[in-house]
């Protein structure tokens, strides 16, 4: 139950939670609660309010109506700004080229994974246990970062994709990016999943991208959706 946030002072600063992410659909922004596993619209003066926070006091009044609501927090932390995404320009799925294979086994085990997490442990633990697992991967390699080779990630991309055709799960957005992008960062590629939105009619997906290129979608599809979560 939420209980109303006491007065704030204008020298009191408000951060986005982490469970709280959002991006801008023309003057309106659609933010997604990972906790919840919801997403609100939000219009007018709240809308206006994360388009920029300057923590004046008329910000600081209408900021403890979004915190009563857990979409702000009080105090220092994450900076309250909108997902920010390359628009994707090209698709691996679409070009003719070399195809590194992956074993359909290990798609199907790291789909299977993904499952289980979203339905026992919800949208907010399966992001923060996908973190834990880039940052594994990262200090397996020992370089300190993944790294960005668009050439590689792209034939792994079409290997993935193969590979998916011989598992037999039902296509869901969300289990099978995540899937992806775990295969990819343990074999060091950077790349980056998306969660996106596009209103009337309201609809939402999920995809891999590594800067702009597409790796898990055809263009076609990606470009309805605008991003509003970044993992």
């Amino acid at each position: 139950m939420l209980t109303r946030a006491a007065p704030s002072s204008p020298d009191m600063p408000y951060h986005l939670p982490a469970h709280i992410s959002f991006g801008f659909i023309g003057q309106r922004a659609v933010v997604l609660d990972t906790t919840a596993d919801r997403y609100f619209l939000l219009a007018g003066t709240e809308a206006h309010l994360l388009a920029g926070f300057d923590n004046t006091p008329a910000d600081a009044a209408r900021a403890d109506h979004l915190a009563a609501r857990g979409l702000l927090a009080r105090g220092a932390g994450q900076a309250i700004a909108p997902v920010e995404a390359r628009e994707p320009t090209r698709c691996a799925l679409e070009d003719q080229g070399a195809v590194t294979r992956i074993g359909a086994w290990e798609v199907g085990r790291r789909r299977f994974e993904a499952s289980l997490w979203l339905r026992f442990g919800g949208l907010s633990p399966t992001v923060e246990r996908w973190r834990q697992l880039r940052a594994r991967s990262v200090r397996r390699l020992g370089r300190g970062r993944l790294a960005a080779s668009a050439g590689d990630v792209s034939d792994l991309a079409r290997g993935y994709a193969d590979a998916r055709l011989y598992v037999p799960a039902r296509r869901r957005c969300v289990p099978d990016s995540l899937a992806m992008i775990y295969s990819l960062w343990r074999r060091g590629h950077d790349a980056e999943l998306y969660f996106g939105v596009r209103l009337e009619p309201f609809a939402a997906h999920c995809w891999v991208q590594s800067g702009d290129l597409l790796l898990s979608d055809p263009l076609d599809i990606v470009r309805e959706f605008t991003p509003v979560f970044r993992l």
